[in-house]
């Protein structure tokens, strides 16, 4: 028999045909856990054994740890599958705990698959660096972002770019809730294309313009304006449901910048909120008076 040959797979190169590759959806199915190699969505809070790197994301943790064991279903995490191994889009936590606390050899997970054009030869046995396979992600999710909102990065001022798995989805959810909602749905019934162009000149533009003002991507080394987009909007939605209502794009921006301006790396997640949430209330009282 034939020894198995290596192939260090070249994702620079396979970018470069971006287009060629789709995602197939397998549903949900049972997956080996010693096949799941690492995190593309929160990478830097997580170790490479998947345990919380930082304190704050053992709450998250002990929480979903209280709730197995006290046999609460959750549903089942989502994962890409590249090649024979599996990076974590979404249930770190559960994965974390059926790992370290329940020794799982298998987990329910939805599979997405990424089909390539090459051969995959049972005769050779490939290899790749995380880090190339994080960055083929992201901008395959950009390529399908662009498909489905012809939002093309050649002709836009400052093109949507990005360093975390997801934020394009996000983005496209959130241009859908713009079509469907802005001036009592008007772009409805037209091509997405006409909401995505209106969005980013009447919503991201803005921002940008914010964020410039700010000079707040000095303190965020690596990260991009639509990262900071989509954190902004993320720190939105927590402060209005702390509050009540919705308190404004403006009045978070200036609020996310005053707290985390001169923080050199992001981990903005729900659990670091909190912190933030302390005192907020007070704060939009005052400016509301």
């Amino acid at each position: 028999m034939s020894k198995s040959r290596k192939v260090l797979v070249d994702f620079g190169t396979i970018e470069k045909n971006i287009q060629k590759y789709k995602l197939k959806n397998r549903g949900i199915e049972a997956i080996s856990t010693d096949k799941i190699v690492g995190s593309l969505g929160r990478y830097n809070d997580f170790s490479k054994n998947l345990l919380p790197n930082r304190g704050d994301m053992g709450i998250r943790y002990e929480s979903i740890k209280k709730g197995m064991l006290g046999g609460v279903i959750y549903p089942p995490i989502k994962v890409y599958q590249v090649l024979d191994n599996y990076f974590v889009i979404d249930g770190h936590h559960r994965l974390m705990v059926a790992k370290n606390v329940f020794n799982a050899k298998y987990i329910d997970a939805e599979v997405l698959e990424i089909n390539f054009d090459f051969e995959i030869s049972p005769h050779k046995t490939y290899s790749y660096s995380t880090d190339s396979a994080r960055s083929f992600l992201i901008k395959l999710e950009e390529h399908f972002f662009q498909v489905k909102t012809n939002l093309s990065n050649n002709v836009i001022k400052y093109p949507l770019k990005v360093t975390e798995l997801k934020s394009f989805g996000k983005i496209y959810e959130e241009i859908e809730n713009y079509r469907n909602s802005y001036n009592k749905g008007q772009f409805q019934k037209l091509p997405i294309i006409y909401a995505a162009y209106h969005w980013y000149e009447h919503r991201f533009l803005p921002a940008v313009n914010i964020i410039e003002e700010e000079d707040v991507l000095r303190g965020f080394p690596n990260r991009t304006y639509t990262d900071l987009y989509v954190w902004i909007q993320q720190h939105k939605y927590y402060l209005s449901q702390k509050v009540g209502y919705d308190v404004g794009f403006d009045f978070t921006a200036h609020d996310f910048f005053k707290k985390y301006k001169k923080v050199k790396s992001l981990y903005l997640i729900p659990s670091m909120i909190k912190d933030v949430l302390r005192g907020i209330k007070d704060q939009i009282k005052e400016l509301k008076d």
